[in-house]
């Protein structure tokens, strides 16, 4: 659906309402994906579907309802009556907002012609090409290549509208021996066969160093981590600890802690080259470029429009990705930077321990490896860790160069070298 056709189809839509306020939201999407195991096809998926969203308002009263029909005006009409019934019985919230009623006009900078002409044959094709690779490497490939060609469009009865086309691709890929397993993966909004046979051969190069792994007494040491592990901590660090309103509330980690958080910078960019997104939130704000920590000092915290309007601050929308900022430094030169470490390939199961200190627990997983000597030398027990993402930024003191990654959340974060992590104990 383009531009026109959404303003269309939502002014229609506005024009049904007597009463109150409508918002409304088209979320389209054409998912292609292929899943493997076993060095096979599992299942192909072609998939499209579009939702329309509509929020009623009624003063502080709000409700919402979601339908995948777009073509059934009888059914959009009742809806929307049924909509404005139910929130007339519903509760006064102070927190329900107006509709902003801005127009926004991002650009699309998350949407890529050569993937608009990827078809599901090509994702098939190179999904088999995986699989081919993982068989002649003797070692079972599990994984998915997913691509989404979607549409996004807002409008609301106060003259708000934005319409943008995106795409997402999630490659991720598990190589499995019998004593070990690696991963690897590929982010972004494009993707063609060479980057999804790279990162293939990454995962089957990881699992064959993973085998049969010795012990490493659980000890705080030095860590290189690759992107995906920087992605999974700091990603979870944010969505916990930098709101506006947890800060003033007390909690939050912010309403205590005012010195720098290392010297890197955490911010947000729908423009971003790397791992671009949407431009405008489901609530039809505008997500500009954020800064959150400039060179380790705290810029600005997430604000919501209620909390912002209460303390009289000005609005920081949710952002649409994370990016870190990295010196460049090649991932094997950290290595040889480091005498005595661990090299870990991603996270898993994290949990917050304490928001006072942004703590988290969580374990390493598929292809976690000894570093002695400036080498990867032998492949290690998986472990749980125990870290305050304080300390973590502050310990950092080597980065790579940023890349993609994220599997649910748009990330853009370098390899991290970090000095006295905390392994806590073996992971079984």
């Amino acid at each position: 659906m383009n531009r026109r056709q959404a303003l269309d189809l939502i002014n229609r839509i506005l024009d049904i309402t007597r009463e109150g306020e409508l918002k409304v939201l088209i979320n389209g999407v054409n998912r292609l994906g292929t899943r493997f195991n076993d060095c096979a096809v599992s299942q192909n998926v072609l998939r499209q579907q579009t939702a329309l969203t509509l929020t009623a308002r009624l003063e502080q009263k709000q409700a919402s309802v979601t339908i995948n029909t777009l073509d059934d005006g009888e059914l959009v009409r009742r809806s929307i009556e049924n909509l404005f019934a139910t929130c007339r019985h519903m509760p006064d919230d102070e927190e329900v907002m107006p509709a902003t009623g801005e127009v926004v006009d991002g650009g699309e900078h998350a949407c890529n012609p050569a993937t608009d002409a990827t078809e599901v044959e090509d994702i098939g094709a190179w999904a088999a090409l995986a699989c081919q690779a993982g068989a002649e490497a003797k070692i079972d490939l599990a994984g998915l290549l997913s691509l989404g060609k979607m549409f996004t469009a807002y409008g609301d009865s106060a003259g708000g509208f934005a319409h943008e086309r995106h795409h997402r691709i999630d490659y991720h890929v598990t190589a499995s021996g019998d004593h070990g397993s690696g991963w690897a993966e590929q982010q972004g909004v494009s993707i063609n066969a060479d980057e999804v046979m790279a990162a293939t051969r990454r995962a089957i190069d990881k699992c064959a160093k993973a085998q049969n792994p010795g012990l490493f007494e659980p000890r705080p040491t030095t860590v290189i981590l690759e992107p995906q592990a920087v992605g999974d901590l700091l990603s979870m660090a944010f969505w916990y600890g930098f709101d506006q309103r947890a800060k003033d509330e007390g909690r939050s980690v912010f309403a205590h802690h005012h010195e720098p958080l290392g010297r890197l910078s955490l911010y947000s960019d729908p423009e971003n080259a790397i791992n671009p997104t949407l431009s405008f939130s489901a609530d039809g704000q505008a997500l500009g470029k954020a800064v959150w920590l400039d060179q380790g000092r705290l810029q600005q915290l997430a604000t919501s429009r209620y909390w912002a309007g209460k303390r009289g601050l000005p609005v920081k929308p949710s952002p649409g990705n994370l990016i870190l900022s990295g010196d460049g430094t090649k991932l094997d030169e950290l290595i040889e930077s480091t005498q005595d470490g661990i090299l870990v390939t991603r996270f898993w199961y994290i949990r917050s321990t304490d928001p006072g200190t942004l703590g988290f627990t969580g374990m390493t997983r598929d292809g976690t490896y000894r570093i002695e000597n400036g080498e990867v030398t032998a492949p290690v027990v998986e472990m749980r860790w125990n870290e305050s993402v304080l300390r973590f930024l502050t310990n950092i003191t080597g980065s790579g160069e940023p890349a993609a990654t994220g599997e649910f959340f748009p990330l853009v974060m370098p390899a991290l070298k970090v000095e006295d992590f905390h392994f806590s104990s073996l992971s079984k």
